[in-house]
């Protein structure tokens, strides 16, 4: 029997009832239940659900296991699933990720802890939630990560979380405690009921005040443990058993055998069993008889104390016997669940079984992404066994695990890896394994090293290798290129062709990578070449995870070639279709500053903001970096120095480069015409630069050279230096490059020439933004003085531009020229900004874009006049002056060429 009302726990109850209250006013919290067991954590719990139930809330349940990683979140994830679908508009990429954490979801990307983490968060702020865990003590090192990365989120979230655990010393109370003292959780203790409390409980439970020898016999045998007293009352009164474990034994006892083998077949799993095995362990024997004894509700034990008295009252040998037939039983119907049946083996003392099965255990979670996890069973497998060639397969599997956990969780800079890879090399030695594994688990170290960034130490663990293979060939020429040498690209590129010829699949496209990252300084077509290559081979094979990175290589790629984005829209969407956000937070900083280049600001701010938004929040710093750039960029274009240094500002706090930094002051200062700044700033990129370009991304070098060669200051031996290197492959220097060019020919008098490099600038910047109109206001001014090209049409040109994009500097300095030069001034009228821009460039006027509007709609002369109280000659005089600045022969002709500009 259980009490229908909860005793003594009103202070723990008022406490809880706030925080529901709270997270109902949108300042969401957690509370950790912390007690022995059997002291009420989960009836408290329980009753806190149903009142959250009562006020609206969602309710989502786990319960982890030490058995099964990630139990408690997946089990939260799928009750979420099976109410109501999420919403996936406000879930966007993050539903892949939730849809990755089923039991049977398929190998694909890997999820780094924090995107994971961010998932869960989404899903529970979709709505009014209460998220109960239990048995938090028994959760694996992801599970507690998840957990601790919610609770610093939840601040302004309708959301509540509560979790019981037991005061152990672990990594689930560490948590809490550090969790409580930083004010982003509150923990209550529960302790035992009071001789009064333990009376009031025993009078709900019978219905009456229990006679004063039993309450006696409650308080002595109890101390206070409600589930304790719970059973005593179970069991015979008249004769009260002088332990639980006694009571819950005459409880089962008096259920019949079959009940009794139900019960302990189901006992062997723990509190929470799974019904179908169980069922086929032990008959046909229904549940009913067990529900009514209130021992089971459901699929579980009312509470774990009674399957450890199930289990305890049988013998040695009959635990091991079931859990084996347990074992064989979860093979055949729920052959996914690893972990839990690899617990079973071991219970039932099968070890080299156990220990199998936690190494397939490992492959499963690893090829979902959870690298963590494959660690950590794999670590399990290794305490557990004692066969020498058992161990040698376990270390291997280990070392090919341990650089993809290293990948996904970075942060100590591959210090854990490290040190399991000297663990795991000093207990080959000690089992004296054959020289090839002790050289698979040095490659393994060297794979960290790769990812940790440090090349020499991975090169150093490779020159001891006396044999070479695809692998190796790949990691070491990843550690070659990382030391930045331009002398060592043949070496690296000399490997990587090695290894994409003899390689696996995996091999192929990591080698091809490596082609890729070799050849795109020097020949962006090459580079291409490889990719197409690596994106063939990765979906050939399905490699999810490397077709999204070539998908993006690919569009940083076409990129550089084109400023298209075609590409780069690709990757975002199969990016976001499959969850992987750290490449779609990579996407969307390329889409940024592609936008930013072609002049399409509102775009550039909308990729770069939520890139921003999404680094941020998962403590991508590099990546916010790079989002923080962008915001300059955009600022330091509009000539916004405020705004530029704020983000600036930003971009120093977080380590950003210092070429970003005075790129970005540089630009900033030729929109506000300051040429000598800009040219300082310039000249302090180029001074503070000492890596091989061919390595890297430069975006400076075009717009320092026209700015130079504009004021004089470099010349012919500077641009051919340039205009031949690895530079003249991305579009926007070539811009720059024969912006340059024209200025250079037009000032040696070669006016032909001059006038071709001016057409192919013109042609190259067309839909780009700063290197066209850039090069109008810089061209312009010098071919007015050396007699080339048309530079007042020119900077009428860039003038619009820049008054339309308000810097008013540079457009004020295109006035002058032009006024200077006699050309007859524009004067705007107060909707002059409503004129398409092809329209203004051609001259046309507001008055002259009224009619043209009406004529597009194909009102007559007469009624246009009437509609713009003007006479029909003077319609008359607009409609000839419109086919004169516009080129077209006819009415027709001009509707034709206006309707697309002005939207019909």
């Amino acid at each position: 029997m259980q009490s229908p009302v909860l005793v003594g726990r009103d202070e723990e109850t008022s406490a809880l009832r706030a925080a529901l209250t709270r997270a109902e006013q949108h300042h969401g919290g957690a509370v950790f239940l912390v007690g022995e067991p059997g002291i009420g954590k989960s009836r408290l719990a329980s009753e806190t659900a149903a009142q959250a139930v009562a006020s609206g809330f969602r309710v989502l349940r786990g319960r982890a296991s030490r058995a099964v990683p990630l139990r408690a979140l997946c089990e939260a994830v799928l009750s979420a699933f099976r109410k109501v679908a999420p919403d996936e508009r406000q879930l966007g990429a993050y539903l892949p990720v939730l849809l990755r954490m089923t039991p049977d979801a398929p190998a694909a990307v890997p999820d780094p802890t924090v995107v994971r983490a961010e998932a869960v968060l989404r899903l529970l702020t979709a709505e009014k939630t209460v998220l109960l865990l239990e048995d938090l003590h028994d959760a694996d090192g992801e599970t507690l990560a998840v957990v601790d990365y919610l609770l610093d989120n939840l601040a302004g979230e309708p959301v509540l979380v509560v979790a019981t655990l037991r005061p152990h010393p672990d990594a689930a109370q560490r948590l809490a405690d550090a969790a409580t003292a930083r004010r982003a959780a509150m923990s209550l203790r529960l302790n035992g009921l009071n001789d009064d409390e333990v009376a009031e409980l025993a009078r709900h439970c019978l219905g009456a005040p229990a006679p004063d020898d039993v309450l006696r016999q409650l308080v002595k045998v109890s101390d206070g443990v409600p589930f304790v007293v719970e059973e005593l009352l179970n069991g015979d009164l008249g004769a009260v058993p002088p332990t639980v474990a006694a009571a819950t034994s005459q409880r089962v006892d008096a259920l019949g055998p079959e009940t009794a083998a139900l019960l302990e077949a189901a006992a062997i799993f723990g509190q929470t069993f799974p019904l179908d095995v169980v069922t086929a362990l032990a008959g046909s024997t229904p549940f009913d008889t067990a529900e009514r004894a209130q021992l089971v509700h459901g699929n579980q034990f009312r509470h774990a104390l009674t399957a450890d008295a199930i289990t305890g009252r049988m013998t040695p040998t009959a635990r091991a016997t079931l859990a084996r037939r347990a074992a064989q039983a979860t093979e055949s119907l729920r052959p996914n669940e690893l972990e839990l049946i690899a617990e079973l083996w071991e219970q039932g003392g099968e070890t080299a079984k156990a220990v199998r099965t936690l190494a397939r255990a490992a492959q499963h979670a690893a090829a979902l992404g959870r690298y963590g996890t494959a660690v950590e069973l794999l670590e399990r497998g290794q305490a557990l066994n004692t066969d020498p060639d058992l161990t040698a397969d376990l270390l291997d599997a280990l070392a090919a695990v341990l650089p993809l956990a290293a990948v996904v969780v970075p942060a100590d800079n591959g210090a854990r890896a490290f040190a399991l890879g000297e663990r795991l090399q000093q207990a080959l030695t000690a089992a004296k394994a054959q020289p090839e594994r002790r050289a698979a688990v040095t490659l393994a170290q060297a794979r960290v090293a790769a990812v940790a960034g440090q090349w020499e130490r991975g090169l150093d663990l490779l020159a001891t290798a006396k044999e070479t293979c695809a692998e190796i060939d790949v990691v070491k020429a990843t550690l070659l290129l990382g030391l930045n040498q331009l002398d060592l690209l043949p070496k690296v590129r000399a490997l990587a062709e090695r290894a994409a010829a003899t390689g696996t699949p995996e091999i192929v496209c990591e080698a091809l990578e490596v082609l890729t990252r070799c050849t795109r300084g020097q020949d962006l077509a090459e580079a291409r070449q490889h990719i197409q290559r690596w994106l063939s081979t990765a979906e050939q094979h399905g490699l999810a995870a490397w077709r999204l990175r070539a998908l993006l290589e690919l569009g940083i790629t076409d990129k550089y070639l084109t400023t298209g984005v075609d590409s780069l829209l690709a990757a975002r969407q199969a990016a976001l279709d499959t969850g992987a956000i750290v490449i779609l937070i990579a996407a969307d900083l390329h889409l940024g500053a592609t936008y930013l280049v072609r002049g399409e600001y509102g775009e550039s701010a909308r990729y770069g903001g939520s890139a921003k938004e999404a680094a941020e929040k998962l403590g991508l710093h590099a990546l916010r970096a790079l989002a923080v750039a962008i915001e300059a960029g955009i600022a330091a274009m509009h000539g916004d120095r405020k705004a530029t240094d704020r983000a600036l500002a930003q971009l120093r706090d977080h380590g950003g480069s210092e070429e970003i930094w005075s790129y970005s002051t540089a630009v900033c200062a030729l929109m506000e015409e300051q040429h000598d700044r800009a040219l300082a700033e310039f000249d302090e990129i180029e001074n503070a630069v000492t890596e091989p370009r061919i390595l890297r991304g430069t975006f400076y070098q075009g717009p320092r050279l026209l700015t130079r060669v504009a004021h004089g200051l470099a010349g012919r031996p500077e641009h051919e230096r340039l205009a031949e290197s690895h530079l003249s492959q991305v579009q926007l220097h070539r811009t720059y490059f024969a912006w340059s060019n024209a200025i250079l020919h037009g000032r040696e008098g070669n006016t032909a020439q001059a006038n071709a490099a001016a057409a192919e600038a013109l042609e190259l910047s067309r839909g780009l933004g700063l290197p066209r109109y850039l090069g109008l206001r810089l061209a312009g001014p010098c071919a007015l003085k050396d007699g080339w090209g048309e530079p007042l049409e020119w900077l009428r040109e860039a003038e619009e531009h820049f008054h339309a994009e308000q810097v008013p500097a540079v457009a004020a300095a295109c006035r002058a020229v032009l006024r200077e030069a006699g050309a007859p001034q524009q004067r705007r009228r107060r909707d002059h900004d409503r004129v398409p821009a092809e329209l203004r460039r051609a001259g046309v006027t507001v008055r002259e874009y009224e009619v043209l509007r009406l004529v597009a709609e194909r009102f007559g002369n007469a009624e246009i006049a009437e509609r713009l109280f003007l006479s029909p000659r003077t319609v008359e005089r607009h409609v000839g002056s419109l086919k004169a600045r516009t080129g077209c022969a006819s009415r027709a002709e001009l509707i034709a060429h206006a309707r697309p500009l002005i939207g019909g």
